[in-house]
């Protein structure tokens, strides 16, 4: 029986999550709706909803990571995205950043005082971003691109002696590690951004964020399958 990889489990996982991902959207677009007559309780019982589902998208991304050997790089570049989706990984995931350009476009009444709270959330995930780009980069010129890496211990094998070996798995090893790290602390902070500014936000103005998240990202996908489908 073939092994399969942590990789290929994820995918089948995010193939199902996605199907659900698109019926939340469009319970979303339904409560945004201004014709709709709903409460406070359920919309932010929705929200509460849809926070979940994509919490649970990083639990079990996280416990595919754990267990990831050489296909950890898979999650760098994920082989379930489409090409569009791909154009904006930040350390194999959304910017977290990209929450407060959504804000500008979606949510246009808010108060001064959720102003000031958003604007200390931003510049606050603004240094984590750089903190956490910094160790990134320094961790792929240190080692070397991984992408390039796992064919070359492929081939390399073949050339080199025992104790080279040895020294190029321990590498690998170790960088295995350091990316994993580094996708912790990245989905972390994706995670604590978009929790911390949904708290400042009343439910209505919350519903009306994660519908215009939901729905970029979706178009995004969507757009990249069509052009893989022509291509």
């Amino acid at each position: 029986m073939p092994i399969i990889s942590s990789s290929e489990t994820f995918t089948s996982f995010f193939n199902d999550w996605l199907l659900r991902h698109r019926q939340l959207i469009q319970q979303l677009a339904h409560f945004d709706d201004e014709t709709i007559s709903v409460t406070p309780e359920e919309e932010e019982s929705l929200v509460t909803q849809f926070l979940s589902h994509c919490l649970q998208y990083y639990q079990e991304k996280s416990a595919a990571v754990s267990v990831a050997g050489d296909d950890i790089y898979d999650f760098f570049s994920p082989p379930w995205l489409s090409s569009c989706e791909k154009l904006i990984l930040w350390i194999g995931g959304f910017k977290p950043g990209m929450v407060f350009k959504l804000i500008t476009t979606s949510v246009n009444d808010l108060t001064s005082h959720q102003k000031d709270q958003l604007e200390s959330i931003r510049l606050e995930t603004k240094r984590r971003e750089r903190a956490l780009m910094g160790r990134f980069a320094h961790l792929q010129q240190s080692v070397g691109d991984p992408l390039l890496m796992v064919p070359f211990k492929r081939i390399g094998a073949l050339r080199l002696g025992e104790r080279e070996q040895s020294e190029m798995e321990e590498a690998m090893e170790v960088l295995k590690r350091e990316m994993k790290e580094a996708m912790k602390n990245a989905d972390q902070l994706r995670c604590v951004t978009v929790r911390k500014v949904v708290e400042v936000l009343n439910p209505g103005q919350a519903i009306k964020l994660l519908r215009a998240a939901g729905e970029f990202y979706l178009k995004l996908r969507d757009l990249g399958v069509q052009i893989e489908t022509v291509l």
